[in-house]
């Protein structure tokens, strides 16, 4: 029996030619389907390599597919079985070191020591100077200054923690604290409560600081406060009315608010501080103002944050919070510097994934590629921040493929399909590679490459 001729239009009406003798069949779907049942075959065999005729598929269920020698930057995932570049663990040195879910925190608490570090990355830096110490008006908080994030290089970094200002008498004015430095960041130290019936100006008036110190016990009714440091903190308090002998003391600025003034008999409050959570993980209060205070009256709170309690013998600020003294004679709380990083972060690279070699069962002159990848992070852009080449000859020479998108597997977990078909090699031989460059990645993008399958023809 004679053939139909495939050629004649009329036969295939009649159902005479079957259509497996169609020459016109677009089979580049069907060719991508083939790569990706490798792909399932090679997953569902816990094969880590799967090598068909003509083609190999690699789901990198382990790593014997990849050429270790010739790729860079490279790192498996053994969990979720894909490259990417990899991620490095910082080591560092430097302050009373803790840790919080994904972050390593440095806290430093007195005196001047060093922070050490071999990877630059963002780190997260508190810097509070000392509080001021108090007279009759409350000592004013340290500075306070916050960078999210700040560039951090890798190096030897001198760290200043700032001590509390002295406390004065009824009749004094306290000490300025002093100031605590990381880097660029210096806070400066709060500023001293005045003495009783001091004005300001005079050698017992408030001083200003990182936040001012509150006007002592005065019949002088609306003095000039003491400022503080912009950016850093707040005025201390003034008097807004007195009647001998029950005028009252006012309260040390604080990071959050100014110190509140005294008037008449009642006492001012310490300004408010702010919060934090670098330290903890939770939000904690630095830099509060301590309260003001006069003996024929009761004293006013010291500020949120550590700013002292008043009291005929005054209330200390709290240690390492830079909190100011409450008066009479309570001595600036100290500062301290907390540096807060990603315990292991993302090194900038451009991975080079380059496989081992397989042999063809003969000459190859065409290659074809499909791919499977994701974002971790950012989005790729096909033959920009992710390329793919192969060569015939084991790697001597290798010829670029433009990648074009293909869809994805699915929605539950979806991988991008990428493929490049029919691509004339620069050399032909039987030494078959593939190479996949991931460029341009970092932190803020990182290109995942799930699987591999290298055809050639």
């Amino acid at each position: 029996m004679v053939n139909p001729d495939p050629t004649n239009a009329s036969n295939l009406s009649s159902g005479s030619v079957p259509t497996a003798q169609l020459g016109n069949v677009d089979t580049a779907t069907l060719e991508d389907d083939i790569a990706l049942l490798g792909f399932k075959v090679a997953v569902n065999g816990s094969l880590a390599k799967y090598n068909l005729v003509d083609q190999t598929e690699d789901a990198f269920m382990d790593a014997t597919g990849i050429d270790a020698t010739a790729s860079t930057d490279e790192i498996r995932n053994a969990s979720s079985n894909y490259y990417s570049i990899g991620s490095t663990t910082p080591v560092a040195t430097g302050g009373t070191i803790t840790t919080d879910g994904l972050y390593t925190i440095h806290s430093f608490l007195s005196g001047t020591s060093n922070y050490v570090n071999d990877t630059t990355q963002a780190t997260d830096v508190l810097v509070v100077a000392g509080g001021g110490g108090s007279g009759s008006g409350g000592g004013g908080a340290g500075g306070m200054l916050t960078s999210a994030g700040m560039s951090v290089a890798s190096g030897t970094f001198a760290v200043t923690v700032g001590v509390g200002g002295i406390g004065g008498t009824l009749g004094d004015v306290g000490g300025n604290g002093a100031n605590s430095i990381f880097s660029t960041l210096t806070s400066i130290g709060g500023g001293a409560g005045a003495g009783n019936d001091a004005g300001y100006g005079s050698p017992d008036g408030p001083l200003q600081g990182g936040s001012g110190g509150g006007v002592g016990a005065t019949s002088v009714v609306g003095l000039t406060a003491a400022p503080g440091t912009v950016g850093q903190g707040n005025a201390g308090g003034t008097n807004s009315s007195a009647s001998f002998p029950g005028y009252a003391g006012s309260g040390g600025g604080g990071a959050g608010a100014v110190g509140v003034n005294g008037s008449g008999t009642t006492n001012g409050s310490g300004g408010v501080g702010l919060q934090n959570d670098y330290r903890t993980g939770s939000n904690v209060y630095y830099a509060g103002g301590g309260g003001g205070f006069y003996s024929a009256s009761s004293g006013g709170a010291g500020g949120l944050g550590g700013g002292g309690a008043p009291g005929a013998s005054g209330g200390n600020g709290t240690a390492n919070t830079g909190g100011g003294g409450g008066g009479i004679g309570g001595v600036g709380g100290s500062g301290i510097v907390v540096l807060r990083r990603s315990t292991t972060v993302t090194v900038p690279a451009s991975m080079t994934l380059q496989s081992n070699s397989t042999t063809a069962e003969t000459t190859a002159t065409k290659g074809d590629i499909v791919m499977t990848y994701t974002d971790g992070s950012g989005t790729a852009a096909l033959n920009t921040d992710l390329t793919a080449e192969f060569s015939a000859d084991n790697g001597s020479n290798w010829t670029s493929m433009t990648l074009e998108a293909q869809g994805t597997t699915g929605s539950a977990s979806p991988h991008f399909i990428v493929s490049a078909h029919n691509v004339t090699a620069g050399v032909s031989g039987t030494g078959m590679k593939y190479r996949i460059k991931t460029l341009n990645q970092g932190a803020a993008k990182e290109t995942r490459i799930q699987a591999v399958s290298l055809g050639w023809s």
